[in-house]
């Protein structure tokens, strides 16, 4: 790069050929840096995306299970407290029934402490 300077005023076509030569060279290595940005960026979504997806899937469906070990729990501890009061009551009204499977796991254990304190089921449950 001596030679332009040396002679500011004189066309040598392989120096400008040499400099076409570089500015291309320059240009494909500033094309080739673009499209590797792009492909790790979109690789990188792509992971993320998957990652993201994956541990979405799992946490929901730990939630699921949770969710599902409450309700069944739930719906057995209704199951054999409705059995103790029939037991002890006899048969119960719609009303009180519905009341039993509304309620939560706890509130069905304070009921059943208190059963064999109890005169009637309405007493018990309204409590």
């Amino acid at each position: 790069m001596l030679l332009p300077r040396k002679a500011p005023n004189t066309d040598i076509k392989e120096f400008n050929d040499l400099q076409e030569v570089h500015d291309m060279l320059a240009e494909t290595v500033r094309q080739w840096t673009q499209k590797a940005e792009q492909e790790g960026r979109q690789a990188g979504l792509q992971e993320g995306r998957q990652a993201g997806l994956q541990e979405g899937l799992n946490k929901g469906r730990h939630e699921g299970r949770h969710e599902g070990l409450q309700e069944g729990r739930q719906q057995e501890a209704a199951k054999l407290f409705l059995l103790l009061l029939e037991s002890k009551f006899g048969k119960l009204s719609l009303l009180l029934e519905d009341k039993v499977r509304s309620a939560s796991p706890e509130q069905i254990e304070a009921w059943t402490k208190q059963i064999f304190q109890a005169k009637a089921p309405e007493e018990l449950l309204n409590s």
